[in-house]
Order: C-alpha cells, then structure tokens, then sequence
C-alpha cells in the first residue's frame, strides 16, 4: 500500500469513528458527499464533503468537514484536510476555522477547536515518515544533554527557520510531563525540547542574549525571528500552556502558510494538461483540414478560458476573504500582546506550593479549604454549606477529592487572572486546562429546587459541578458543586461530598 492510499485509509478511518456509516477509503476516488451521524448524544453530526482535482501524475484531494458548533447564532467548525500528491511525494494540509451561517455576530464555541485526532493516526502509522520543511514532525518531544546543547543553539539561531521552537525545563519529572504533553499539541506547529539542568547552564548566556532564558519549572516559545519578544510560561502556568500554545500557533499558521498552494498546484496541473489536449486536437484537426473539428477544439478552448476566468474570481474573492481574517489577525494580536503582559505579571508573583496542602480530613474541610482559600486570594470561597457536606456525606475517596479542590483553586486563580474569558466553553475549559470533568448543566437539579444557593444576601447558580466518578456505587459519585462568580471573579463551592441526589 502506497503512502498515499495509507493517509487516506487513516482519513477514512478518522472520519468515521463514533459515527455512521463508516467510510471506505475508496470513496475517495469519486466527488462525494454525506451526513455522518454521531453515536454520542451530545455531539453534532458532521457534513462531509470530497473533491478531487488535478492529473494522474500531480493530484489533490480536498476533504471538508464540517460541524455546528455554536448554542448562539449558526456557525460550522469547518476542517479541511488537502492530501496532494506528486511522483513518490505526498503532503496534507489541515485547516481548521470557524464559518457564520447567519451573519449573527455571537461567541462560537471553539470545543472542537482543537488538533484533529486525524494527525494522531497519522503519526502512529510507523511506516509513513512526516516533515515540515527540514523539521521532522513525529509528535514526540527531544531531550537536550550537554552535548547537544551546541547544537541546540545551531538550531535556535539557523537561518531559514521556519518553525517556533517550545524550550521546556527539563530537570524535573513535571517537565518531561509538559513536554509530551506540548509535543503531542503542538504536531506540525513548533518542535519541544527539554532541557535538562546542565545543557541550561551551558546555554545560559547564549539564551540570555536574545532574552529566551527558561523560566524554573517553566517553558519558552524562542520565534525563528531572534530579535522578537519570546513568549515565557512559568511553572504555575504550565498546565495551560500546550492549549494556550497551540490556540497561538494555529492563529499565526493561517497567516504564514497562507492559501492552499497544493490544490492550487493541482488545479494548474489539470489546465495545462487539458491545455496541451486540445492544443493536439486543434493541430490535428488544421492538418486534416477538418473545419468541424477545429471548431470543436476551438470551443473547448473557450470553455477552457471561461473555466480559468472563474477560477480567477474565486481566486479574487478569497483573497478579499483572507484580507479580511488579516484584519481579524491584527485584533488578535492585541489580545495576544495582553496575554503576554498578564503572563509577565502573573510570573512576577510568588510560586504556590501545592505539594504543602494539608491532607483533606475524612470529615473536617476546614484546614484545606483555609489553606486553599489563603492560597486563592479571594479566588475561591467555601460555604459553611460545603463544609456541612463534606462531614455528612462521608465520601470515601478522600484523596481523589483532595486532589480536585487542589485542581479547581488553580483554576480559580487563573480564571481570576484571565478577568473570567476563558475562550472556550466551560467545559472544555476544565477538561484541557486543568483535566477536571466538568458539567455546566443539570436539568434534574432545576426541577427539584437544588440549583442555587445564597451568600451574603445575593443568588447564585449552584449547577456547574465537577464530577468526580459516574457509572458506580451511589456512595461513591462524588461532586462538588460550586458557583463561578464573574462579578466578584471568583469560585463559590457550595457543597463537597457526594451527588446531591438520586442517592
């Protein structure tokens, strides 16, 4: 099997994981379209769409999913994945982007915002090799050892780099963690590398000349441009810095890689290739002084113009279109200017050791959550509600929910630093940041009176709640319920133990 049929037997594959019907990878070879249903409940189905464009030598094919995504206005999370092939090389394209269906300006939801798991099997496929430009792209991340560390700084400083490289503190075991962890996120978008405690003294002065240094525990985005400003992330910001990076880099991707070249490649293959046909035909025909068939020929010489006049047109429309998301570039390169002077600020202040958590007490909340509280500044509250819970609901795995009170102080710190934009849904928020399950909704606590609670004279909605366990024994599904204040940019934990009912 050529790597071509592999890329598209791993497409089909891709496209038809928890949906129907499954696809063959031979659909591909024919112009197509479907409706891919999804067997989970609460995911939309995808609207997929194929085209194949060029020769038999030089050819393209274009895949386009896409999937509704926002709750406000009508909106497509639009995947376009471009498989080009060209004598023994082939090369995909992923694009992903947002598209209004109805002109309503509103917050699209960017839970899917995120890599295609497509580039996942990619990958695993031990057999298929992957490059972008001279960088090899394998999703693992490099440990860098003192003898590396020239090399390192070769790499750091060639000219002709295309790609961002992520610079990870690697003397320590939460490193490593980050740098697979970044490594995985960041395919094809900038390479990792961990560096460990000696090959950073080693590095040290060379770093500090273009202001890369590696911040402790931390990570640093060095650009191939040298003399721009390197983004830093320090350790109390790690575990959202692979989401945060690749939300970056996919933003400025669109912009340096520019419009689709390979299906343009192939659509110029195709018109040459048509053009030289009829050119043959109209010669044939003269030398045969057949005036019918010269006329045929000339006709389809016409056609072919008329063709290239509208693929120009459409050419001119999308270039109007990408000036238009180089507006919208610019916007976010202010939001992104603020997120590096909050970065700045937030690496300024004290580093929180978690490790020095007091243990959670079987029945009594109250030493963590004093210490959490103390720790949040105001970040986070608990309720006298949440500490009656936790004594009367006697559940028994103390440590798990230890752990997640640790997990939702941090989230609150940096939903506080974040001025409560969290850019995504919720949800999500919680699952790729902080690896906490979270559910916004609860239409049973509704209808039996249990989704708010008062402080201090205000309401508040008690519906969202971690979930710690599902699928098991009532006396160990454990929740903690809790308001996300954006008024006073806080949490407000109302309840600690089990779930609060169907027990």
């Amino acid at each position: 099997m050529g790597v071509r049929d592999r890329v598209k037997r791993h497409l089909a594959e891709w496209l038809s994981f928890e949906h129907t019907p499954t696809l063959d990878p031979g659909a591909f070879d024919t112009n197509g379209t479907t409706t891919l249903t999804s067997s989970h409940e609460d995911r939309n189905d995808s609207r997929v769409s194929w085209s194949t464009e060029g020769t038999a030598e030089v050819i393209a094919l274009a895949v386009t999913v896409r999937t509704e995504i926002t709750r406000s206005g009508r909106a497509d999370f639009v995947c376009v994945v471009t498989v080009f092939t060209e004598a023994d090389k082939t090369a995909v394209r992923i694009e992903l982007g947002r598209e209004s269906l109805d002109g309503v300006l509103a917050p699209a939801g960017i839970d899917f915002f995120r890599r295609p798991h497509l580039l996942v099997l990619l990958l695993r496929d031990q057999d298929l090799q992957y490059w972008s430009g001279p960088s090899r792209v394998d999703g693992r991340f490099n440990w860098v050892n003192p003898q590396h560390a020239d090399f390192v700084w070769e790499a750091l400083s060639a000219e002709g780099r295309l790609l961002p490289i992520l610079l990870v503190d690697g003397s320590e075991d939460a490193g490593e963690r980050l740098a697979r962890k970044a490594a995985g996120e960041l395919v094809g978008l900038a390479p990792v590398l961990a560096v460990d405690a000696r090959s950073q003294r080693l590095l040290a002065d060379r770093l500090d000349q273009i202001e890369a240094s590696i911040p402790a525990g931390g990570a640093r985005l060095v650009w191939p441009d040298l003399s721009l400003r390197h983004p830093a992330f320090a350790m109390d910001q790690t575990q959202f810095a692979p989401g945060r990076l690749f939300r970056m880099l996919s933003s400025v991707s669109v912009t340096v890689r520019g419009v689709n070249q390979l299906l343009r490649t192939a659509e110029a293959a195709r018109r040459t290739a048509r053009n030289k046909q009829i050119a043959a035909d109209l010669a044939a025909a003269k030398a045969q002084g057949d005036n019918s068939k010269e006329l045929e020929a000339q006709d389809r010489i016409i056609e072919e113009l008329q063709e290239e006049i509208s693929q120009y047109d459409s050419w001119f429309k999308q270039v109007e279109e990408e000036r238009d998301r180089y507006k919208a570039q610019a916007a976010q390169t202010a939001y992104w200017k603020q997120e590096a002077e909050r970065a700045r600020q937030s690496s300024r202040v004290r580093v929180i050791e978690w490790a020095e958590a007091p243990e959670l007490d079987p029945i009594n909340l109250s030493e963590l959550a004093s210490y959490l509280e103390k720790q949040g500044q105001g970040a986070i509250i608990f309720t006298r509600n949440s500490y009656q819970s936790w004594k009367r609901d006697d559940y028994p795995h103390v440590d798990v929910m230890r752990d997640a009170l640790i997990a939702l102080t941090k989230a609150a710190i940096e939903y506080r630093r974040l001025g409560c934009q969290l850019g995504m849904l919720p949800d999500d928020w919680f699952k790729h940041e902080w690896e906490l399950n979270l559910a916004s909704t609860d239409q049973y606590m509704a209808k039996q009176g249990l989704d708010s609670f008062s402080l201090d004279g205000k309401v508040y909605s008690r519906l969202p709640h971690l979930k710690l366990g599902d699928n098991t024994s009532p006396n160990e599904v454990g929740r903690v319920y809790f308001a996300m204040d954006s008024e006073g940019e806080r949490f407000i934990v109302d309840h600690v133990g089990l779930k609060l009912y169907g027990l």
